[in-house]
């Protein structure tokens, strides 16, 4: 017998990728006390997972980035009244770390391609895609409740007040000495990055293309990414006066991204300020 969805509450990770998803997966939802994680290797199943448990409360994670909305559809289909953890991370730093996993991945489009704040019909991202207002309104019309907002700026600055008003959100709770705050796993520098970038030029697309069969997609993914890793190892080798000198990503172009985006910024903490539930002393 189909457990009466009234009986238990989810919570849904909505990560954006870049913005400290892999270790909040890795290192933080995985020891809290008083909720059940699903891990991102078993999303699919997650459906199965709470049927044949008997928890309170669940937490599931998923990265979604440009397909916030297809995830969002998906996780209100099942359970309409979850509730939303979304952590968001300063526009410039987030699309500058997006796009440095592109080119690590493949990609060779110059970075104000990449983001096309101007056009409209950008190749990859263009402005309206990257509002967080936007989004946390996404969330809003189809959940009918408010996202708890956190910033990914407050893991390095005060990690565990960020944890805490997870865990005000969620009624979990943690031990301190169980989260380890090291970090997952370092960048590429920028050496190596401009290499990829030019080499990819003449091997992979400017657009990620995925197969329409699964199977495909993911054996040639894999075999591009394998490509991809030996190129960056070679790259190291490369005496850096061979390296083009100007930056991977102009420094003016960020600014603009910051400039364009301040008043989206501001009002996400204003949000989070507003409506988080404040953090409460917790049983540690």
């Amino acid at each position: 017998m189909a457990r009466d969805r009234s009986e238990y509450q989810v919570y849904f990770h909505v990560g954006l990728g870049k913005a400290a998803s892999t270790y909040l997966q890795n290192r933080v939802f995985p020891v809290l006390r008083g909720i059940r994680y699903i891990p991102r290797d078993r999303y699919r199943r997650y459906p199965a997972v709470i049927e044949r448990t008997s928890d309170n409360r669940y937490l599931i994670s998923r990265e979604a980035a440009y397909r916030l909305d297809q995830r969002l559809d998906e996780f209100a289909a099942f359970k309409t009244d979850a509730q939303v953890i979304l952590v968001l991370r300063r526009h410039d730093r987030w699309i500058a770390s997006h796009y440095r996993r592109y080119i690590k991945n493949g990609g060779s489009l110059a970075f104000e391609r990449y983001l096309d704040l101007d056009g409209n019909k950008p190749l990859i991202w263009g402005a309206h895609q990257i509002r967080f207002m936007t989004m946390i309104e996404a969330i809003e019309k189809r959940f009918n409740s408010r996202p708890l907002v956190l910033f990914h700026e407050e893991l390095k600055t005060d990690p565990f007040t960020l944890i805490d008003k997870l865990c005000a959100f969620t009624g979990a709770h943690y031990h301190r000495e169980q989260i380890d705050l090291s970090v997952v796993h370092s960048s590429w520098d920028d050496k190596q990055l401009k290499v990829a970038r030019q080499v990819g030029k003449h091997l992979f697309r400017e657009v990620p293309r995925a197969p329409s069969h699964p199977t495909v997609n993911r054996v040639q993914r894999r075999l591009q990414l394998w490509t991809c890793y030996g190129i960056l190892g070679l790259a190291q080798l490369v005496p850096a006066r061979l390296v083009n000198s100007a930056p991977l990503i102009n420094p003016q172009s960020l600014a603009r991204v910051r400039e364009t985006f301040t008043d989206d910024w501001l009002a996400c903490h204003e949000y989070a300020q507003t409506h988080n539930p404040s953090p409460t002393p917790l049983k540690r």
